[in-house]
């Protein structure tokens, strides 16, 4: 009868505590952010090589339960990276071979599942081959759920469009437009 028992917590603790993973989903351009670039006449933009504080990180815990992932495993600063060179192509103002380059640091990246204060945080700073350079930080908040697995789900499926606000302020700050001049 023990050995029944001790079997049967033994599972249900490995079912309870052990996970697959999450992937975030992949990046979609935004239609809002092309929109922004586009008012951007005769601009033509290269990104350099994004980096990070806490460097390769590209997974962060759910719960203690689940791990949350970008979709190839990428960094996280390689995914923002992507991100932002998938909206400028989209706008049409990319362009490998400009002298006019801008890359970013990821100073911070977290991700909340509270119940009832469930949020991805995430601080850049964008500098520009000019000098300049702005630190935005961008906050977007997204249901949660009692439920962990609801919670870590909603975690993963957040990400993207918190990447796609976290451009469009990027795009908005107020300084942005200083990082355009050559």
């Amino acid at each position: 009868m023990k050995n029944k028992i001790l079997i049967s917590t033994s599972l249900v603790t490995t079912l309870l505590f052990s996970g697959c993973g999450i992937k975030t989903n992949e990046y979609n351009v935004s239609a809002d952010n092309v929109q922004i670039l586009r008012n951007y006449k005769d601009l033509k933009l290269d990104v350099s090589t994004f980096t990070a504080s806490n460097k390769d990180e590209s997974s962060v815990m759910c719960r203690l339960a689940e791990t949350v992932s970008t979709p190839k495993g990428e960094p996280f600063s390689q995914y923002i990276e992507e991100a932002l060179i998938s909206e400028l192509k989209m706008a049409g103002v990319y362009d490998k071979n400009s002298d006019l380059k801008i890359s970013g640091n990821l100073n911070k990246i977290y991700g909340s599942t509270m119940f009832g204060n469930a949020y991805w945080e995430i601080n850049v700073t964008i500098t520009s081959s000019n000098g300049k350079s702005i630190t935005v930080n961008t906050k977007r908040d997204y249901p949660s759920s009692y439920l962990a697995s609801t919670a870590c789900n909603n975690m993963g499926t957040s990400f993207a469009p918190s990447i796609k606000q976290l451009i469009g302020d990027i795009l908005e700050h107020k300084d942005f437009r200083e990082l355009l001049n050559k």
